[in-house]
């Protein structure tokens, strides 16, 4: 199954670089991986998800849970994500909702929503602090042996 991974998040604000963060490693330790940074996510996710069987997006979230936590959430299975407080604008869930109503044949039939919840997103940092980082390796590995095993 051809899978596409979006990184969204600002690589200036600390922890909101996560997503973004996972994209860049995906393209040195496994470049044969589609990965795309969408910077500040919002409709651009659709027109990148086009022609692809699978779509993980990787985001970092806000729910008051324990800094690090990853949520792993298929959502055109009907999964519910967590409660997410976003700081693109337009969520990723109203996003890719907004895709299966104006262009149900285009969006992927497998949508992953993967978030890492975040301890600061204010400070102007270009690294994660140290729970998100070690997070931001799980997800890479994890998504590396995911997408290994559907191409072998």
């Amino acid at each position: 199954m051809k899978t596409l991974v979006i990184g969204v998040g600002n690589l200036l604000r600390c922890d909101d670089g996560a997503g973004v963060h996972v994209v860049n490693r995906l393209k040195k330790l496994a470049p044969q991986i589609d990965a795309v940074d969408v910077a500040m996510g919002g409709v651009e996710i659709l027109e990148a998800m086009k022609g692809y069987g699978r779509v993980i997006i990787v985001d970092s979230i806000r729910t008051g849970a324990e800094p690090g936590t990853i949520y792993n959430v298929n959502i055109a299975d009907g999964e519910e994500p967590p409660r997410i407080s976003s700081s693109h604008g337009v969520d990723l869930v109203t996003t890719l909702e907004l895709g299966r109503r104006l262009m149900p044949e285009e969006m992927p039939p497998e949508q992953v929503l993967i978030g890492i919840e975040a301890e600061d997103t204010v400070i102007f940092s270009v690294t994660c602090t140290p729970r998100v980082e070690a997070a931001v390796d799980r997800v890479v590995d994890e998504i590396i042996m995911l997408v290994g095993q559907i191409n072998d």
